[in-house]
């Protein structure tokens, strides 16, 4: 049965994290229907088995908010960790292609939250959350990155390294290696313990020990606000860590484009996203949406479409049709 216009040009957007999956859906206008949030969808770091099933479900959940079959839907945008490496994209592509076969666009999860600043012009998003990247988009949509390691071999800048700087310097204090700093007694009462070396059993005894010193993050920036010495020092640090991400992606770019800010250390009012102002020579890019928005703006660049002022108010308007039960809060 040939479908109507009304029932034609829907577009799904995904949004993949390490810790939770936003997924949105829009008619051909740029009218988000709904959004919706699941657990994480990280490659990288989860079995694909239960990413598979995130994913299912919430493009199920979407097609079932938005009233339409998912035959009317033109295509899906999937930004995920590590997409753009082959062996993540042919695992995407053999659970999901089959089904749709061409309207499936997969992508790094670095693009969705460029476009969410960008609106799909060309430009560089820095992340700065549990771990940090510098990722590129030229206007021959060639891709650079820079950064991006993980915290074994990089996140310089990240909460993970801000977190773990704080800890080595309340262990050194506690040596008698480095200065006295606030920060004891603040990581002290955070965890319950009674002498630093107690940090050594808790840290390592943990299950997630990346996630554990990433919220000593907040710790470093409450002491650099009470104006602890050693904490600023580690702020300023990771401040002029991410500035140097933004420089080498230029250089690759061959020209400075926009920055667009994004990841939890940088899209809230942090000390370090302060100091990067500060430090900053670039043009920075402030998102008005949050990157799932980015990702049906990609999806539509797919599909040829251009943006116009309307769509963007459109994709702009988060709610659609209003205050709705349609939009996920989280």
């Amino acid at each position: 049965m040939q479908l109507s216009k009304q029932e034609q040009g829907w577009i799904i957007g995904i949004d993949g994290g390490g810790t939770k999956t936003k997924a949105a859906i829009c008619d051909r206008s740029g009218r988000v229907a709904a959004i919706v949030t699941g657990d994480a969808s990280n490659p990288l770091s989860r079995p694909w088995s239960e990413v598979e099933i995130t994913i299912r479900h919430l493009i199920e959940e979407l097609v079932r908010r938005a009233a339409i079959r998912a035959s009317c839907v033109d295509a899906i945008y999937m930004g995920l960790a590590g997409a753009d490496r082959p062996a993540v994209s042919a695992q995407i592509e053999a659970s999901f292609g089959p089904e749709w076969q061409g309207r499936l666009f997969i992508d790094n999860d670095a693009v969705p939250a460029l476009y969410s600043g960008t609106w799909g012009e060309p430009g560089v998003v820095l992340i700065a959350g549990t771990g940090s990247i510098a990722y590129a988009v030229h206007r021959s949509n060639r891709r650079y990155r820079v950064g991006g390691w993980g915290y074994l071999l990089g996140d310089e800048g990240s909460g993970f390294d801000v977190g773990r700087q704080g800890a080595v310097a309340v262990l050194r204090a506690f040596d008698g290696r480095g200065e006295a700093t606030t920060l004891t007694q603040l990581m002290l009462d955070h965890y319950g313990l009674k002498a630093p070396d107690e940090l050594i059993a808790y840290i390592y005894g943990s299950d997630n020990p990346r996630k554990q010193l990433g919220d000593c993050s907040r710790l470093v920036e409450e002491a650099a606000n009470q104006g602890d010495e050693v904490a600023l020092r580690i702020i300023h640090q990771a401040a002029r860590s991410l500035v140097e991400l933004v420089g080498a992606c230029h250089a690759k770019l061959g020209e400075e484009l926009p920055v667009v800010l994004a990841g939890g250390l940088l899209t809230a009012e942090t000390r370090v996203r302060r100091e990067l102002m500060e430090m900053a020579s670039f043009a920075i890019c402030t998102p008005t949406v949050p990157p799932v928005i980015g990702a049906l703006v990609a999806g539509m660049q797919r599909l040829g479409r251009q943006l116009d002022p309307d769509g963007i108010r459109q994709l702009q308007m988060l709610q659609g049709d209003g205050e709705g039960s349609n939009v996920d809060e989280g």
